[in-house]
C-alpha cells in the first residue's frame, strides 16, 4: 500500500536529502573528532605532566640534599645560600598535585625553575637537568 504523500513533500525529501546528508555527516564527524581529541589531549597532558613532575622531583633532591650537606659541612652555607634553598622546597611543596583551574601551574613552574638556577649559581653547580638529554614526549 502506497503512503499518501504530497507530490511537493517527495520533492522536497530529493532536494534536501543532501543537506539531510551533510547534517548527519557532520554531527558523526564531530563527535568522532571529540573522541579521537580527548584520548590525544590525555595522551600529551599525561606526558607533560610525568615531564614536569619529573623535574620538580630533581629540583626538590637537589635542594634535600645541600639542605642534609649543610649538615655535615664546615664551614656552613651562608644564610643567602640556605634560604635560597628553602624558597625553592616551599614553592615546591605549594605546588599543586591535582589539576586546579585556581593555579596557573605554568607560571609556577617557570618560577620554581628561575629560582632553582639561581640557587645552582649560588652553589657554583650546574643547572642542566641530566633528563634533558634527547627524551621528550
Amino acid at each position: 500500500m502506497a503512503e499518501n504523500r504530497d507530490f511537493n513533500d517527495i520533492l522536497d525529501d530529493i532536494v534536501l536529502s543532501e543537506d539531510a546528508q551533510e547534517k548527519e555527516s557532520y554531527k558523526e564527524g564531530y563527535q568522532q573528532g571529540v573522541e579521537t581529541g580527548n584520548a590525544d589531549g590525555f595522551h600529551l597532558g599525561y606526558h607533560r605532566g610525568f615531564q614536569l613532575g619529573r623535574e620538580l622531583g630533581y629540583y626538590m633532591r637537589i635542594v634535600r640534599h645541600h639542605l642534609e650537606l649543610n649538615d655535615t659541612l664546615d664551614p656552613k652555607y651562608s644564610d643567602k645560600i640556605l634560604k635560597q634553598l628553602e624558597k625553592i622546597k616551599e614553592l615546591i611543596d605549594e605546588f599543586p598535585r591535582t589539576n586546579s583551574e585556581e593555579h596557573d601551574i605554568l607560571k609556577m613552574a617557570e618560577t620554581i625553575r628561575a629560582q632553582f638556577r639561581k640557587a645552582c649559581s649560588l652553589l657554583k653547580i650546574s643547572s642542566n637537568m641530566p633528563y634533558d638529554a634527547g627524551v621528550s614526549f
